[in-house]
C-alpha cells in the first residue's frame, strides 16, 4: 500500500527528513532489501511511502544512529587527543590526570555490563603511570582500550544508552516504547522488536482497517480483520463497540466517533499528540485541560499511529549541537535541535538542511550559516527567501522544560547578510557573535548583547574591536530596515565616533591617567547607555572633553536628536573606541 506523507508543521518536516535519510542510508548500506528500494520516494509535496517497507526500518534506525553517536568513535578520538598531550613531556604532569579519570570513567561504564578481564587488566597498569618515561607503555595500553571500546558488542550498548538517554528521551520523547527505564537492558535485537511492536505493528494496523473500511461493502470482512488482530489495543474497543452494528452505522460511527489526525488529517487518530509522543511542544493528556477535540478530554489532540511513527523519526532529520544559553558569566551550556523550515518543495528542504547539519558539525558561527542558506536561494523569487527560517529549541522531558526559538529571515534581513555577513567575522568571541545573529533573526535589537560585549571588555580588559564592529553591523541592519542599501555614509559617522573615543583615550593616557581612570569612565558611559539616559552620558562627555581641554564635536548632536545615528550606536561607538588600546590592530580592523 502506497501513502502520501506530505509536508506541515516543522515537526512533521522534522520527522520526513529523518525518515528519508535513514531510509537513504539503509538502501546504501544494504539493510532495507533492493526489493524495496522505491519505496520512499520524495516528491514535491513530501513522501511518498510504500508501507512494505515499514517491517526493515527499525533495523536501518537503530544502526544510522550507533553510526553517528558511535561512543567507540568518539572516544578513540578523544584518547588520541590526549596522548597527543601526553607526549609532550612538559604538559605531561597537567593532563595524565585527566585522561586516568576519562579513561576510568568509560571503563567504569563497560564493566557495569560486561565481565572484560583485558579491560580490568589494562585500567589497573594504566593506573600504575605516573612518570613521562612510561609513555610508551601508555601508548600500547592506549591502543588496548581502542580495540576493547570498538568490539560491538561494547559499543552497541555504550551508543544505545547515549543517544537513549542523552538525545532522544530528553529532547524529543518521553518514557515511550524502548526508551522506558524498563527496557535498559534489552540488547539491539531487543531494541529492533520493541520498535517495531510500538511503532511499525500499529500502523500496519490502522492503514489495513483504513483500506478494509474505504472497500468493504459487507460486514464480516470488517469482522474479521478486528477478530484476527484481537491483540491490539484500539480493535479491541471497535470489536466491542461494533458488534451487532450494519455496516451503515459503523460509517456513522466513524464519522462521528473517531477523530481524525492533526498532522496527517485523513488517517484515524487513536492515540495523542502529547509529551511523551513529542515533549518539546506535548501536553500530558490528564493535565490538558485548555485543550479538547470536539469536548472529548479523553483524547484532547489526536494522533494518528502514522503521524506517532514520522516523529519518532524527527530526531535525525534535524542538526543536533550544544549552545551556550545566556550572556557572559550567565550562561548554561545545553543541547540543541536546529532545523531550517521554508515554503520549498520537500527536496530543498532536505538540502538545506543536510548543509545546515554539516556546518553545524564543523562549528560553523551563525553568520556564515545564514549566508550560505541565503545565498543558495539568491536566484529564487523573493518569496521563498521571505519564507525562510530556522527553529532550534532545548528539551527536558523530566524537568517539563522547553526552550523554543523562531529564527525568521526577512527580505531586509536577506539583503544585509548576502553583503555584509562575512564582516561579522571580526566579532571574535564566538558566543557573542552567536548572540548577535540569533538577537537579529529573532526580530530583537542586539544592543543588549553590546553592551553585556563591551561590560566584558571592560572587565577584562579585551580587545573592543568586536563590540565596535557589533555596533556598526547594528546600525547596518537599522539603515537595511529602513530601506537604505548604501551604507557608507552612516559607517562613517559610526567609525569618526570610534575615532573620537580613541583619540580621548589617549588625551587621558597623556595626562598621566591611570587605565583604571578610562575603565572607570567607560563604566559610567555605558551605564548611562543603557539606561537610555541621554542627559548623564552628554554631561560625563562634557566633563571629559573639559578635562582634556578638547572641542566636542558636533557629531555628539546626534545623541541628543538622532538625526543620522540613533542614541545607542552614537554612546557604544564611542566607549569602544574609548577602551581600544591596541592601536595598530584595531586601525586595521577598523577600516576592513
Amino acid at each position: 500500500m502506497k501513502v502520501e506523507l506530505r509536508m506541515g508543521e516543522w515537526m512533521v518536516n522534522m520527522g520526513l527528513v529523518g525518515l528519508y535519510r535513514v531510509f537513504e542510508y539503509g538502501r546504501k548500506n544494504g539493510i532495507i532489501s533492493d526489493e524495496y528500494k522505491d519505496s520512499v520516494t520524495a516528491k514535491p509535496w513530501g513522501i511518498e511511502l510504500d508501507t512494505d517497507v515499514l517491517p526493515q526500518l527499525p533495523r536501518a534506525y537503530f544502526l544510522y544512529l550507533l553510526e553517528e553517536y558511535s561512543v567507540a568513535r568518539r572516544e578513540c578520538e578523544r584518547l588520541d587527543a590526549y596522548v597527543e598531550q601526553v607526549k609532550n613531556e612538559k604538559q605531561f604532569k597537567s593532563n595524565i590526570n585527566e585522561l586516568k579519570k576519562s579513561i576510568s570513567d568509560t571503563g567504569t561504564k563497560i564493566l557495569k555490563y560486561f565481565t572484560h578481564e583485558t579491560l580490568e587488566n589494562t585500567l589497573k597498569q594504566i593506573r600504575e603511570i605516573k612518570k613521562y618515561e612510561q609513555v610508551h607503555q601508555l601508548e600500547e595500553h592506549i591502543r588496548t582500550l581502542k580495540q576493547v571500546y570498538s568490539e560491538t558488542k561494547i559499543n552497541e550498548k555504550l551508543t544505545l544508552n547515549y543517544f537513549k538517554h542523552a538525545i532522544l528521551k530528553p529532547l524529543f520523547f518521553g518514557q515511550v516504547s524502548f526508551l522506558n527505564v524498563s527496557k535498559n537492558n534489552l540488547d539491539f535485537e531487543g531494541h529492533v522488536k520493541e520498535f517495531y511492536n510500538s511503532y511499525v505493528f500499529p500502523v500496519m494496523n490502522d492503514l489495513h482497517l483504513e483500506s478494509v473500511l474505504n472497500d468493504s461493502h459487507s460486514i464480516e470482512e470488517i469482522s474479521s480483520l478486528l477478530e484476527k488482530k484481537g491483540e491490539y489495543q484500539p480493535f479491541k474497543q471497535l470489536k466491542r463497540e461494533w458488534k451487532k452494528k450494519t455496516l451503515e452505522e459503523i460509517q456513522e460511527y466513524i464519522n462521528t466517533k473517531i477523530n481524525k489526525c492533526l498532522l496527517f488529517n485523513e488517517r484515524l487518530a487513536f492515540y495523542n499528540f502529547e509529551e511523551m509522543v513529542f515533549s518539546p511542544i506535548g501536553v500530558a493528556k490528564d493535565k490538558a485541560f485548555n485543550f479538547s477535540w470536539r469536548f472529548d478530554s479523553q483524547q484532547p489532540k489526536p494522533l494518528s499511529s502514522l503521524a506517532k511513527l514520522v516523529l519518532l523519526f524527527a530526531p535525525i532529520g534535524v542538526a543536533i549541537y550544544f549552545k551556550n544559553d545566556g550572556i557572559g558569566d550567565q550562561t548554561e551550556r545545553r543541547l540543541y535541535a536546529g532545523f531550517v523550515q521554508t515554503d520549498a518543495t520537500f527536496a530543498e528542504i532536505l538540502q538545506k538542511n543536510n548543509h545546515f547539519r554539516q556546518l553545524k558539525k564543523k562549528r560553523e558561527p551563525f553568520n556564515k550559516i545564514v549566508s550560505q542558506l541565503v545565498q543558495s536561494v539568491k536566484k529564487e523569487s523573493e518569496y521563498a527567501v521571505d519564507h525562510l527560517f530556522f527553529l532550534e529549541f532545548f528539551s527536558d522531558y523530566d524537568s517539563k522544560k522547553t526552550h523554543l526559538h523562531y529564527y525568521h529571515l526577512p527580505m531586509y534581513l536577506a539583503h544585509y547578510f548576502k553583503q555584509h555577513a562575512d564582516k561579522l567575522d571580526s566579532i571574535k568571541l564566538y558566543d557573542y557573535r552567536e548572540k548577535f545573529v540569533q538577537y537579529v533573526l529573532r526580530g530583537a535589537d542586539p544592543i543588549h548583547v553590546i553592551y553585556h560585549y563591551l561590560r566584558d571588555c571592560i572587565k577584562n580588559e579585551r580587545s573592543t574591536n568586536g563590540p565596535y564592529i557589533a555596533v556598526r553591523e547594528r546600525n547596518r541592519i537599522l539603515q537595511f530596515k529602513k530601506g537604505v542599501r548604501d551604507v557608507a555614509t552612516t559607517d562613517k559617522r559610526v567609525s569618526a565616533l570610534f575615532m573620537q573615543g580613541r583619540e580621548i583615550r589617549d588625551a587621558i593616557m597623556r595626562s598621566s591617567g591611570p587605565e583604571k581612570k578610562v575603565a572607570s569612565i567607560a563604566y559610567r558611559l555605558l551605564n548611562a547607555a543603557k539606561a537610555g539616559n541621554r542627559k548623564s552620558f552628554m554631561d560625563t562627555l562634557m566633563r571629559i572633553y573639559m578635562s582634556t581641554d578638547r572641542p566636542m564635536s558636533p557629531i555628539f548632536l546626534n545623541a541628543l536628536h538622532e538625526r543620522d545615528l540613533d542614541f545607542a550606536t552614537v554612546a557604544n561607538a564611542f566607549i569602544a573606541g574609548l577602551l581600544a588600546n591596541q592601536y595598530k590592530e584595531e586601525q586595521e580592523e577598523v577600516k576592513a
